[in-house]
């Protein structure tokens, strides 16, 4: 592999040419009543199950390919998704969740995907790992911020940081936050991958974007 000629170029890639989709996805679905404050209890139960699959399914991929070293990098911060959501759910909807809510289509198949990658050669995988990783947890950085405090103000669970049944958001405190969106865009930036390679990230990125939207349509159709 050949190093990237800048150390912003995958990050600003990832950022430019995935920001129309990112933007349609916010305003689909699920998501988009979300945002809204008008997502009912049930369906955003159903969201967090769906999305603990997708976390769980990535995060056995990124141990699996862990000694890789453009995966490595990733598990250098503690962005693991999968432990918090599941204590939100055993919460939220009580004892034998993982049996009681179902995983609709688009989620299985993103976790046919990355289930997938799991099993592949560590240099197939690596790219489209760091692709996933960069749709999830800049995400959780970023946005799931925001969602903290309108998930917690509009289901009645606390808008303090990591008041029982939002744990999914709670990164610390907002300088730890800050501190490992800053880490995690290094890490990519730094990463050694070739023109090729980071074509590959992107249009991985880019395909994640279309699966969220996907997921969150199907969980609450328009109409």
């Amino acid at each position: 592999m050949k190093l990237a000629t800048s150390s912003n170029a995958l990050p600003e890639r990832l950022r430019l040419e995935t920001r129309a989709l990112h933007a349609a996805t916010e305003r689909s679905g699920a998501m988009a009543a979300l945002l809204a404050g008008r997502l009912p209890r049930p369906v955003y139960v159903q969201m967090m199950r769906n999305l603990h699959a997708l976390y769980e399914a990535l995060e056995t991929a990124l141990q699996v390919h862990g000694a890789a070293e453009a995966v490595a990098v990733l598990q250098a911060a503690p962005l693991a998704r999968a432990p918090a959501l599941a204590e939100d759910l055993a919460l939220l909807h009580g004892p034998g969740w993982a049996e009681a809510l179902p995983l609709v289509a688009t989620t299985r198949q993103y976790v046919a995907r990355l289930q997938a990658l799991a099993r592949a050669a560590p240099s197939e995988a690596a790219p489209p790992l760091v692709a996933h990783a960069y749709v999830r947890y800049l995400g959780d950085l970023h946005g799931g911020q925001v969602l903290q405090r309108l998930v917690g103000r509009h289901y009645g669970l606390g808008t303090d940081t990591g008041a029982p049944g939002t744990r999914f958001y709670d990164f610390g405190a907002t300088p730890q936050v800050l501190a490992l969106r800053q880490q995690l865009r290094a890490a990519l930036g730094a990463l050694p991958f070739d023109e090729a390679e980071q074509a590959t990230v992107v249009a991985e990125a880019c395909w994640a974007f279309e699966q969220h939207r996907s997921l969150f349509i199907e969980l609450l159709p328009a109409g």
